[in-house]
C-alpha cells in the first residue's frame, strides 16, 4: 500500500515562512503567498506542483480537482488557494476555486468575500453558478463560496444538482479546485473526490502519521476517488535552502539596467 502512495507523491517543500504582508491592498490574506509574495520561494513550490499536475494531465485531463488532507489543521485550504491563484496566472485559462467545506468554510475569510451566497445556495436552486461567477475575484480567478449554512451538506452533496454543477463547470473553466473538509472526520470530501478527476492529498510534516496517511488513501480509493498526488507541508528545509534560491531567483529575474 505505502509503495503506491509512494508512487504518487509530489512533494512541495515548504521551509519556516515569514508573512511580511498581513494582507494585500485587496484583503487577501498573508497566508495566500503566491498572490502577496510572488518571488519567494515558497511561490516556486505552488509552481513546480502546478508543473507537476501539468505533466500528469497529458494523456487524460485532469480538470476538476479535490484537496483534503486527513486531520484539520494540515494546510489543505491555504494549498487549495494558492493552488488556484498559481494556475490562474496562465491568462489564457480560467480557473474556479469553491469552498467544498460546507462545516468549516475557511476561502471567503482568505480572499475577504462575504460567504454567501455559494456552494449550498447553487445546491439547493437558490442561485446559478452564473450568478457568482460574474467577474473574477483576482485576476483570472473566480472563488465560489461555501455560502448558506445548512444542517447535513454530505446529504447536499449527495444531490443530482451536484453531479450537474462539476458537469457544468468543466464547460465553462479549465480548472476547478474544490477545497473539501479532512477525510477522516465526515464523509463529504470523498463524496466530492469520487466525483472529480483526482485528489490531492495534504500531509502534514512530523505531524500526520503514516498509518494515518495510508488510512486516508484506502478511504479514498474505495470511494472511487482518485488520488494523484500528495503535498507535504510543514517542512523545515535547512536554513541555506533560503538563501540558495533567493540568490538564484535574483540571478534570473533581476531586471536589466
Amino acid at each position: 500500500m505505502f509503495n503506491d502512495i509512494r508512487k504518487i507523491i509530489e512533494e512541495v517543500f515548504s521551509p519556516s515562512y515569514v508573512i511580511t504582508k498581513p494582507k494585500s491592498e485587496e484583503g487577501v490574506d498573508g497566508r495566500i503567498v503566491a498572490y502577496v509574495d510572488k518571488t519567494s520561494q515558497i511561490s516556486e513550490q505552488y509552481r513546480i506542483l502546478r508543473t507537476n499536475l501539468y505533466s500528469i494531465s497529458t494523456e487524460k485531463p485532469i480538470k476538476v480537482i479535490a484537496i483534503t488532507s486527513s486531520q484539520s489543521e494540515e494546510g489543505k485550504t491555504t494549498t487549495a488557494c494558492n493552488l488556484a491563484i498559481t494556475l490562474s496566472w496562465d491568462t489564457e485559462k480560467k480557473i474556479v476555486l469553491l469552498d467544498g467545506d460546507l462545516r468549516k468554510p475557511e476561502v471567503h475569510t482568505l480572499f475577504n468575500l462575504p460567504r454567501k451566497p455559494g456552494l449550498s445556495d447553487i445546491l439547493l436552486e437558490k442561485c446559478e453558478v452564473a450568478d457568482l461567477t460574474v467577474k473574477p475575484a483576482i485576476g483570472n480567478l473566480y472563488v465560489i463560496p461555501s455560502g448558506s449554512t445548512i444542517t447535513n451538506p454530505a446529504e447536499a452533496l449527495s444531490y443530482p444538482r451536484f453531479k450537474a454543477l462539476i458537469a457544468e463547470l468543466k464547460v465553462r473553466f479549465d480548472y476547478v479546485i474544490f477545497d473539501t473538509p479532512p477525510t477522516l472526520s465526515v464523509a463529504d470530501s470523498s463524496i466530492i473526490g469520487s466525483l472529480c478527476d483526482g485528489v490531492i492529498l495534504i500531509v502534514k510534516s512530523e505531524v500526520t502519521s503514516k498509518d494515518i496517511v495510508g488510512e486516508s488513501f484506502n478511504l479514498l480509493k474505495s470511494t472511487n476517488a482518485k488520488p494523484i498526488a500528495c503535498v507535504l507541508t510543514n517542512f523545515h528545509a535547512p536554513f541555506h535552502y533560503y538563501f540558495k534560491y533567493k540568490s538564484y531567483y535574483n540571478y534570473l529575474y533581476k531586471p536589466k539596467r
